[in-house]
């Protein structure tokens, strides 16, 4: 294989860990984002103050952007200075830990969903949902770092 392409591939890693985090920050925000909009609507039907603190939940998953931005700088980083001998390492890195943050995002919109919901018809439990959220952002982080590792 040429070095041009050992080059193409190794940068499409790095691609593909954002575009598919991105992919999956967009579809969890989008899931989380109607959710909301249905509980402003329904406190706004029934003249009540809509929650800001919706917002926290619509924002979740936007974060695993940033790691699929931070694993593909990685990745780019590490082909160069390897002369771009390991390119298949890097086009797995980014392909592999891009789908896995894009399912972090994505579930992670689903649990903001259904906690913007249950905040919104009862009012409580804002810290226990920022947990499970939280649980799921720690998959991203750990799929982030350890995507990380087979490049060293």
């Amino acid at each position: 294989m040429d070095q041009q392409t050992m080059i193409t591939l190794a940068k499409m890693g790095g691609a593909a860990a954002l575009g598919l985090a991105a992919v999956g920050s967009a579809l969890g925000c989008g899931t989380a984002g109607m959710s909301s909009i249905a509980v402003w609507k329904k406190a706004y039907a029934q003249g009540k103050s809509a929650l800001f603190t919706l917002l926290v939940f619509v924002g979740a998953p936007i974060s695993q952007t940033i790691y699929g931005m931070l694993l593909m700088n990685f990745i780019l980083s590490s082909a160069a200075a390897h002369d771009f001998v390991n390119w298949g390492g890097c086009l797995g890195a980014g392909i592999f830990g891009g789908l896995g943050l894009m399912a972090s995002a994505w579930f992670q919109g689903k649990a903001a969903a259904v906690a913007s919901d249950a905040l919104g018809e009862t009012g409580k439990g804002m810290v226990n949902y920022l947990m499970v959220l939280g649980i799921v952002e720690t998959v991203a982080l750990f799929v982030m770092v350890f995507a990380m590792q087979t490049l060293k």
